[in-house]
């Protein structure tokens, strides 16, 4: 038997059990909820097994370590699990009411935000939000129902993970070439991936590894294990485009941004107007940044310190003629702003030393900053209109899938989703890369560099 069937039958079997786990706390939802913690704890054995069995199917440079890791992970929680089983038992029903309550507090803020801002869908946001509350106050209340919505959606979650891990069996790259257009369209949108709050923690998990293999192993030989490239993929792709996930140890950007290199252009939204800065910076005005894309990796990797994970997104030429005109009607909805240092440069503002983070971008990349007139990326959210909706919105209508991670959309969840489509066939996503310190060349290169 080839290695192709053997993929398949083990795929197969792999979602069907996960499938069945979930199939089981769909009908039997009055389940104890140590019996359900159990059932958990199998998924995780099963997702365990499925790590290791990819280890044998077309693993890139480190990325059978990093499968083997993830094996061991889920298997040390399901072990935890099972000790802990009545522990966690009471504590998770209370977990899931929390998380749909946060949930709602999002769904509720960017209702006023958008209706604020004229975007037109705000009653959807305020309807969804609302049900979402009333849901999550009643699963505080009620012992039972808490109990038994938990594991029907658990359950559900798990069916759905299972029909996706059995199409991505059969899916290779001859299955690609023969499936509709239509077909591919439901292909993205069926994806799945795991809440996003699990994933607003992997920037600092990907830089402290980083941070202990460059310490502890050759720099170079490292940083090229972890680069991967999949020449069937790229295509003819005349302008470049990566979507950059950065990681910092400084305090709130080690929670992870993402933005966007176009052609030689770096391209960045997020909360950078400190004097609009709402609950502590998770709601401000929303500003999008433009810079030459050499200077802004050079001030983001020297002068930052950051680490930038590059994945490069191959796009067809209808595809990239429909970016650009997503680009163009981003930019008929901007007015250009100008930071403090700006204003100084001016002689509309005193002169002076100024330090928030758009005078220090700056001053480090002669950026142009644009706020915008009206829509849902006026207004700077953490929780939903954050870094990400940049990539989402520019994509729009082309053949680039969206992460299934529900409402709240963080940079870790978001990196979870285009290393899973750098490895699937069928993706726009072709290559990973890293920009660093050590990519820039050795300690007399770093220091030419930032004496410039």
């Amino acid at each position: 038997m080839n290695e192709k069937n053997i993929k398949k039958i083990l795929g197969t079997l792999s979602g069907v059990g996960v499938g069945g786990i979930g199939i089981y706390m769909i009908i039997h939802p009055r389940t104890s909820v140590e019996q359900i913690v159990v059932l958990l704890m199998a998924a995780l054995v099963v997702f365990a097994g499925i790590n290791l069995i990819s280890v044998f199917f077309k693993a890139h440079g480190d990325s059978k370590k990093m499968k083997i890791f993830g094996a061991a992970v889920n298997l040390i929680f399901a072990l935890l699990l099972f000790y802990f089983r009545l522990t966690v038992a009471e504590l998770i029903p209370y977990i899931f009411a929390a998380y749909v309550l946060i949930n709602s507090f999002a769904k509720l803020i960017s209702a006023v935000t958008y209706w604020r801002d004229g975007v037109p869908n705000y009653g959807f946001y305020f309807i969804s939000g609302l049900l979402s509350f009333i849901f999550g106050i009643y699963l505080f209340i009620n012992s039972y129902f808490k109990t038994a919505s938990f594991a029907i959606v658990a359950g559900i979650y798990l069916v759905w993970y299972g029909v996706t891990l059995v199409f991505d069996a059969f899916n290779d790259q001859e299955t690609q070439e023969k499936m509709s257009r239509t077909a591919k369209q439901f292909q993205r949108k069926m994806r799945i991936a795991l809440p996003s709050l699990l994933g607003a923690f992997v920037p600092m998990t990907l830089l402290k590894k980083y941070d202990s293999k460059i310490a502890s192993e050759d720099a170079n030989a490292y940083v090229l294990s972890q680069e991967i490239m999949i020449p069937e993929k790229a295509g003819i792709n005349p302008m470049n485009v990566e979507i950059l996930v950065h990681l910092s140890k400084k305090f709130m950007e080690a929670f992870g941004h993402v933005d966007l290199i176009f052609g030689n252009e770096a391209i960045s939204y997020g909360n950078f107007d400190g004097h609009s800065y709402r609950l502590g910076g998770a709601m401000s005005d929303g500003v999008l940044f433009i810079c030459d894309k050499d200077r802004y990796l050079r001030e983001s990797v020297l002068n930052d310190g950051k680490v930038l994970i590059s994945f490069k997104v191959a796009f067809t030429d209808e595809e990239l003629a429909i970016i650009k005109d997503n680009y163009s009607r981003f930019q008929e909805n901007m007015v250009e702003w100008f930071c403090d240092t700006q204003l100084a440069e001016q002689g509309l503002l005193k002169a002076g030393d100024y330090t928030g983070v758009e005078d220090i971008i700056y001053k480090g990349t002669g950026a142009r900053f644009y706020k915008f007139k009206k829509g849902p990326l006026k207004t700077y959210f953490a929780l939903n209109t954050n870094c990400v909706k940049v990539a989402d919105s520019l994509f729009e209508n082309t053949g680039f899938e969206k992460p299934a991670t529900g409402n709240i959309v963080t940079p870790g969840a978001y990196y979870q989703f285009l290393m899973g489509a750098l490895e699937r066939p069928g993706t726009k996503i072709y290559e990973k890369k890293i920009y660093s310190r050590e990519t820039f060349g050795n300690q007399e290169e770093i220091a030419t560099q930032e004496a410039l």
